[in-house]
């Protein structure tokens, strides 16, 4: 029995065969590439998230606090800047300030002066760069060299460190060395040395003694 004759491929049939097995093993890389370029057109035209313009104003709450706290700040030498104990702190948010009872500060210029301030609370800034003191506040400047000592007493007194000013609107009693002032307002300069005194001044000058 004779079989039937079988077909054979002529070069054009392998030709189309083989570059439509190229195209298929091809296929999958072009799918890929597709969807990429797909993805990256969602998210570059992608509707912005709406961010609501009304920002939440923080509220006159402490955040946190401390009681019977110490804290000491040090120079990068290692030095002993500054020194600082207080019966409580608040710290509030809204105002970045911070609302300490009870304070005692001891701070060391660079030239190695010391001063020391108390009161029966201060509210500062959170640099430290602005403390005011309330309730029979007293500073006081140790003497060095030539330069006797300096004690301020008032109900209220506003230091600023940076740059070395102290300003009351309160009466305020001065003593330096045995020298005593009074007035109503004072705007001290301890950089340039210079004391402004206001409304009711009083001064009581002692001699200085000859060797």
């Amino acid at each position: 029995m004779n079989s039937l004759p079988r077909l054979s491929s002529s070069p054009k049939t392998s030709v189309w065969r083989a570059q439509l097995e190229a195209a298929v093993a091809w296929l999958p890389m072009l799918l890929l590439a597709v969807l990429l370029w797909v993805s990256v057109w969602l998210v570059r035209n992608a509707p912005q998230a709406v961010t609501s313009g009304f920002a939440v104003a923080p509220s006159h709450e402490p955040d946190y606090f401390a009681h019977q706290f110490t804290l000491k700040v040090y120079s990068l030498e290692g030095k002993l800047k500054s020194f600082l104990q207080g019966g409580s702190s608040v710290h509030y948010p809204d105002t970045l300030t911070n609302l300490i009872e009870q304070p005692v500060v001891y701070a060391v210029s660079q030239t190695g002066r010391l001063t020391t301030a108390s009161a029966k609370r201060s509210l500062s800034n959170e640099d430290g760069s602005e403390i005011q003191l309330f309730g029979q506040a007293v500073v006081r400047k140790e003497g060095m060299g030539q330069e006797p000592a300096l004690t301020l007493r008032s109900e209220f007194i506003h230091m600023f460190a940076n740059t070395d000013r102290l300003v009351t609107y309160a009466p305020v009693k001065i003593e330096r060395g045995e020298n005593r002032f009074s007035a109503n307002t004072l705007n001290a300069d301890n950089l340039h040395q210079r004391f402004q005194l206001q409304g009711r001044v009083k001064a009581l000058l002692v001699p200085q003694k000859r060797p």
